[in-house]
């Protein structure tokens, strides 16, 4: 079949299904993890990825976007574009090692090892070089061979996690074996990188400093977006080791672990939806608003019919994979499950802002999200994992009053107020009401309630909005 042959959909195809087999594991790998290190252990474990994450951003300068932009263009300037960001990162990486070092070294709060802090530095370098050799394939439209590392490394890694005897599990030997991983599935990288690319490559011969310019002015707008999703996302996870305990960390970060499969498959739905809605915003905006509505309704409904089935059985959940020393993320989780609804809402208000080329506006509302979230997130860890839980929650409300109302207005207030009113007091009253009151039926009563309720998402989606977007 054509389709199969499609670069496109090869990439995508590859990408999502590795993706979805890595955040399975993941989970799997999450449960040995969280019940040999315990709380305090399986928060200090996550805390050097959540550091990762924020001093990668340093390092990594916002290049990727342009570095895979301008190889989709003229790939003939491989080399060039290679040498000079990587250049640009060696900078900024040194500028990120000296950050974490300080961060570690003089942060009160910290009492970590020397294992700790080389992991950290270590791991920041491998991430910023698997960057750069992705972008490049990338933009090649070679999407293919990063998956399948990325997936034989989740093998490996799972299977170092399970044959580690107990007496020797702790975090300095999973730090040890978590860094010898990256560090050779980055080599691996590169020698593919090297074989199938470089060598075929022409020459790089250095002219100035103008092509250096060039990237970082164009890297500037993606690195200001990339530190302010870290300050709304990683930043305030930090926060829990200042305001609160390491196990908070470990508590919190269980629940992401478990909702990431759902929140990736809602980046793949809207990104495999982006360039229709994009050729719709111009070519014929009422389909596009009548599109954009019934992807609200599917995406707000899946939502709460998620969030209502971890909610029957969000304790079993938890004690069946993690322990009863997990008992209380529990409620973190299901917190956490009301704010990927307000989050799905919000990425779908993203799409529709990039559809119709209104990427300045998105980058202020980014901006005023993290703003007027800061002092939210911080009061909520003072009250641990599920403060911080109730803390996005509430921020994501409150910064939904401006979003929607331009939501509405791009659409040209297609949806209704009265239907505005009804999901957004919907979605508040059923977090409140499953957080208050345990689910105490029988497991077979549960059970029945949830085939109910899936039926009943599946008949209204196939009987309503399937037929509304066949019509149109």
């Amino acid at each position: 079949m054509s389709i199969l042959k499609n670069k496109v959909f090869k990439n995508f195809s590859v990408l999502a299904g590795t993706n979805i087999i890595i955040q399975i594991l993941s989970i799997l790998s999450s449960v040995r993890l969280a019940r040999q290190l315990h709380p305090d252990g399986y928060g200090l474990f996550n805390l050097v990825f959540v550091q990762v994450s924020i001093f990668s951003i340093i390092a990594l300068y916002g290049l990727r976007t342009v570095i895979i932009r301008h190889i989709a263009r003229n790939k003939d300037d491989i080399r060039k574009v290679l040498t000079v960001s990587n250049q640009i990162r060696i900078v900024s990486t040194f500028l990120a090692l000296l950050i974490a070092l300080a961060y570690n070294l003089l942060n009160k709060h910290q009492s970590e090892s020397k294992v700790f802090i080389v992991a950290l530095l270590l791991l920041i370098i491998f991430t910023v070089i698997w960057d750069s050799i992705e972008s490049i394939f990338f933009g090649f439209e070679k999407m293919e061979i990063s998956g399948f590392i990325n997936l034989l490394f989740t093998f490996v890694w799972i299977a170092e996690i399970y044959l580690i005897p107990n007496n020797y599990f702790n975090i300095t030997v999973l730090l040890v074996a978590y860094v010898a991983n990256q560090g050779a599935k980055t080599l691996i990288y590169y020698f593919w990188l090297n074989r199938k690319i470089l060598s075929q490559s022409r020459p790089y011969l250095f002219s100035g400093f103008n092509d250096h310019k060039d990237l970082i002015k164009q890297s500037n707008f993606y690195f200001l977006l990339s530190i302010i999703q870290v300050a709304t996302s990683q930043a305030p996870i930090l926060l829990l080791q200042f305001n609160s305990t390491i196990d908070q960390i470990g508590l919190f970060n269980l629940g992401n672990r478990i909702l990431s499969p759902l929140q990736m498959m809602l980046n793949m739905l809207l990104t495999a939806l982006f360039p229709m809605l994009a050729r719709l915003a111009v070519e014929n905006k009422k389909l596009f608003a009548q599109r954009i509505t019934s992807l609200i309704n599917i995406i707000v409904l899946t939502g709460i019919w998620g969030a209502l089935c971890f909610a029957l059985f969000s304790y079993d959940v938890v004690h069946l994979l993690y322990g009863a020393a997990y008992a209380t993320s529990a409620n973190v989780i299901l917190t956490q499950c009301w704010f990927t609804v307000m989050f799905f809402i919000s990425c779908t208000i993203g799409v529709v802002l990039n559809s119709l080329d209104k990427q300045k506006l998105l980058t202020q509302m980014t901006m005023v999200y993290a703003v007027v979230s800061a002092p939210i997130f911080y009061f909520g860890t003072k009250h641990g994992a599920i403060g911080l839980a109730w803390a996005f929650v509430i921020a994501a409300f409150v910064n939904m009053t401006y979003q929607w109302v331009i939501f509405r207005k791009l659409l040209q207030n297609q949806i209704s107020v009265l239907y505005s009113f009804l999901i957004f007091s919907v979605i508040g009253t059923l977090s409140l009401l499953t957080y208050f009151y345990k689910i105490e039926y029988s497991f077979i009563i549960r059970l029945i309630i949830a085939i109910v309720l899936t039926i009943s998402l599946l008949v209204y989606i196939f009987k309503v909005e399937y037929q509304k977007i066949k019509v149109s």
